[in-house]
């Protein structure tokens, strides 16, 4: 509870990280400074703000929650069954658009493993057991992290039918700056994708900005705009069609990640190889 509000900075966030409500989260933490006798926060402007008695203890309580992290991992890890939760994050178009597709397999062969998926752009922590499984689309540089290489996801500029029927097709590369794009939100402007985009596309106008590839898959086919979009999410929707399909379009390399002391866990490995199968990338 203590580390959750430091990180999370309000009672709220806490709660929600922990699963509680604001409430319980003061209470818990107004007995804990009752019992340490010394005030571990100040409200600030911005958030709840250590006091000097808070940063020694996130300081020693961090070392325990390590320890006790590793202890949980290396017995996951040394866990030969084939049963129980694995949680998976990846990128909400490959969860959409090719693990829950495929989920029917893993049932199938391991009817006894339980999957949590989890779709977010963030590197979720695989230490503090955020996640058991990822997918990333870097190569993970931490030493405690296990990648296999599982493919090429490459991307193409496409849009409906519709779209090029109002707006009139593109026969060269120039055309694109005369069209409406559908891409990440600003934040995610450091995508390999969206620099590409941003070099490629002469004074880029947006229809649409999203934080999900999803949104943006169903975006293009409903005619907004063009999107450069993953191959394999396009390929799904008949609506779409690929745009100058002969320009060198960007591409990424995608790593299932695990983490070192649950590689070995049987349940883990199974989901890995699952994962393998069900991708397919080039």
């Amino acid at each position: 509870m203590f580390l959750a509000i430091y990180r999370r900075k309000s009672h709220a966030s806490a709660g929600r990280e922990l699963g509680v409500d604001a409430t319980t989260i003061g209470r818990r933490l107004g007995a804990l400074e009752r019992a340490l006798g010394a005030r571990l926060f100040d409200r600030t402007p911005s958030g709840l703000s250590p006091t000097e008695a808070g940063a020694a203890l996130f300081t020693r309580a961090e070392r325990i929650e390590a320890e006790v992290l590793a202890s949980e991992r290396e017995l996951r890890g040394a866990d030969a069954r084939l049963t129980g939760t694995v949680r998976v994050t990846a990128g909400d178009g490959l969860v959409h658009y090719v693990l829950i597709p495929a989920l029917a397999e893993l049932q199938r062969a391991h009817p006894g493993i339980a999957l949590e998926l989890r779709a977010d752009t963030r590197a979720l922590d695989l230490s503090r057991r955020e996640a058991d499984v990822a997918v990333r689309l870097s190569r993970p540089r931490e030493p405690a992290l296990v990648a296999r290489r599982l493919g090429v996801m490459r991307f193409g500029l496409y849009a409906s039918r519709a779209y090029l029927d109002r707006h009139g097709s593109l026969r060269r590369e120039s055309d694109l700056a005369n069209h409406a794009f559908i891409g990440f939100e600003a934040a995610l402007d450091d995508m390999v994708q969206m620099r590409w985009l941003g070099r490629t596309v002469r004074d880029l106008r947006w229809a649409l900005r999203a934080n999900t590839t999803t949104a943006q898959v169903v975006a293009c086919a409903e005619g907004l705009g063009i999107g450069l979009l993953p191959t394999f999410t396009a390929a799904s929707d008949p609506r779409l069609v690929p745009i100058l399909p002969r320009l060198a379009c960007p591409s990424r390399e995608a790593w299932i990640v695990v983490h070192e002391d649950v590689r070995r866990n049987a349940r883990v490995e199974a989901v890995v190889t699952w994962i393998a199968g069900a991708a397919r990338l080039s």
